[in-house]
């Protein structure tokens, strides 16, 4: 292992700082609730990291990028739409970027180590691995990017096509800066073909079940009686994913609007060559 892990250090810093009213983002119960997960994501940063300090990116709330600077000393930072989290990050020393990832390419020319995209790409209403790549452009070559994410084919998602009721969000595209909430799901075999169309190498893709209990009391009896049922690894709740960024990155590509006109990925045609990295056209 490259890093002591120690999960009652992990715990206290935990409840000091995430588990707060303060953090404005997803509440104190969310965090509670969902322990495990953030647990078992520090857990494998230790064993894959090299020794601190290293630059680290978490493209979301920031919590693990958060952890890491509090646990190891590792220069943080983190990724997202504007709001009030942001501000109790940067109170906290995590430097902080506005990054719409469905428009844009990253508005910084710094490269990191690590990369932290938890719970994410499921609101992305474009195709992962288009994301997978501006992540790709912010990594150092070899750097890593770890990736969770709900389990097309878990019990949840059974059940409810079972019942007729809708699993996911409406599929659009953001107008201005707001989040979606799941407006799609990937099967493990798909995700892992995001990565290595992304480029990444030496790509892991796992079954996992971070372990918690439904929100809704009704629904925890049938939990309680369905769990036996994730001994068999496609019907787990959660995919997490590991990948290495390739030597060289893809270079941008230029999209062709239908008057004519060249742009960069999300506007103007920019000098710097920050844009998307798949030729398309919009008509």
């Amino acid at each position: 292992m490259a890093r002591d892990w120690k999960p009652r250090e992990f715990d206290l810093l935990y409840d000091r700082f995430i588990c707060q009213d303060e953090f404005h983002f997803g509440g104190k119960a969310y965090y509670v609730r969902y322990r495990s997960r953030f647990k078992e994501c520090m857990q494998r940063f230790a064993a894959l990291a090299p020794p601190p300090p290293i630059d680290v990116l978490d493209v979301g709330g920031g919590q693990l990028a958060l952890m890491c600077m509090k646990l190891w000393g590792d220069r943080a930072a983190v990724a997202d739409l504007p709001g009030p989290h942001m501000s109790y990050m940067a109170e906290h020393g995590v430097k902080t970027i506005f990054w719409n990832l469905c428009k844009t390419g990253a508005p910084s020319s710094i490269k990191y180590d690590f990369a932290f995209f938890i719970e994410v790409i499921e609101h992305l209403p474009i195709p992962g691995y288009i994301v997978l790549e501006r992540l790709a452009r912010v990594l150092r070559p070899g750097g890593v990017v770890m990736c969770t994410t709900p389990n097309l084919y878990r019990l949840r998602n059974l059940v409810f096509m079972a019942l007729g009721r809708r699993i996911f969000d409406y599929f659009q595209y953001p107008e201005g800066d707001h989040a979606l909430s799941h407006v799609l799901e990937y099967s493990r075999d798909h995700l892992d073909w995001q990565f290595k169309r992304a480029g990444f190498t030496n790509c892991c893709v796992e079954y996992a079940q971070f372990h918690h209990w439904p929100t809704n009391p009704l629904h925890r009896p049938l939990a309680w009686l369905g769990y036996p049922l994730h001994l068999v690894p496609h019907w787990r709740d959660n995919l997490i994913a590991i990948g290495h960024a390739p030597a060289e990155i893809k270079q941008d590509a230029i999209v062709k609007t239908c008057s004519g006109t060249e742009q960069a990925e999300g506007g103007a045609l920019e000098g710097t060559g920050t844009g998307n990295s798949v030729a398309s056209v919009r008509c």
